[in-house]
């Protein structure tokens, strides 16, 4: 079947580095066929007369811009509305409710990170409206933050195929907050006020995205490699306001170093953040080859 791709072996590995230095993600052993499907509609959105070219163009002219993009593309997750009720069922009877009563808490702001195309950020959305409207004085905003990509430009407009919006969404949630627009649905207004789309290098500092009350990171974490691992569950342990919350999938857990946080027992793959933080030790640390401000150093492009 390897007969049928256009790129030769030693581009595959070239790029499966590339992605593990920017984002810190293994790529995994089988990546051919999402390289070819992914680039290729790459390829042909920024001009190039095919796949080849635009890999020749990547590693030989050593193309920032271009990097970003590929790695991006690569990256870009199949998610779904809804893709842990029982995480969801935690926010709305538990997390919400304790956030609302906090004293201190004038405005609850919800991280959604690594959002993709922006399914979790809006199911999040309509359990707050329907918060809302048992609390109508709450203040709530949700930001979703991943790297700039098609998914992230689809979640900005908040449009899904009906395909997408069978998936997980039930029909009268599917009802309330979507129009029909044509083949497709789109969020209605009112739904996507509460939720903003903010374009960030997962591996970079968070601190630009202000604090939140509750931090989202739901089945990605296996996708990284130990030392990204690591780095990432700091940056967002650092974002979290002390008595706030962070939410790994069901079956996942904050590794190592606890970065002052304790389990709830009856949740126990979220964690809440101690009010008074005693300091861990240091662990190694990780800065991946490329950064926001660095991007693709030209030895990394141009090897091959």
């Amino acid at each position: 079947m390897s007969s049928v791709f256009s790129l030769r072996p030693s581009y595959y590995e070239a790029l499966k580095r590339l992605t593990l230095e920017l984002a810190g993600i293994h790529l995994g052993d089988d990546h051919a066929f999402l390289v070819e499907t992914r680039l290729s509609a790459l390829a042909r959105t920024e001009g190039y007369q095919s796949l080849t070219h635009l890999v020749d163009d990547l590693f030989s002219e050593g193309n920032t811009r271009l990097a970003v993009k590929v790695v991006s593309s690569l990256l870009e997750r199949d998610t779904h509305f809804n893709p842990d009720p029982q995480s969801l069922v935690a926010v709305e009877d538990y997390l919400l409710p304790a956030l609302y009563n906090h004293p201190d808490n004038k405005r609850i702001r919800i991280l959604s990170f690594a959002s993709s195309s922006g399914q979790e950020a809006y199911s999040l959305a309509i359990q707050v409206d329907k918060f809302k409207q048992r609390y109508p004085n709450a203040h709530i905003e949700i930001i979703g933050a991943d790297y700039p990509s098609p998914a992230m430009d689809r979640a900005k407009e908040g449009r899904y195929t009906h395909f997408e919006v069978q998936r997980g969404l039930p029909i009268r949630d599917l009802i309330t907050y979507f129009e029909r627009i044509g083949e497709d649905w789109k969020v209605k207004d009112n739904l996507r006020s509460l939720v903003t789309f903010r374009e960030c290098n997962l591996l970079s500092s968070l601190d630009k995205l202000g604090q939140f009350d509750l931090v989202l990171f739901r089945n990605s974490l296996s996708s990284y490699s130990s030392p990204a691992r690591i780095r990432v569950t700091r940056s967002l342990s650092n974002v979290v306001k002390p008595e706030g919350f962070l939410m790994f999938g069901f079956d996942e857990s904050l590794p190592q170093v606890n970065y002052g946080f304790e389990i709830l027992l009856e949740y126990p793959h979220i964690m809440r953040k101690k009010a008074v933080i005693i300091e861990e030790p240091e662990e190694e640390d990780y800065r991946p080859t490329i950064m926001p401000e660095e991007f693709v150093p030209e030895k990394t492009l141009r090897r091959q």
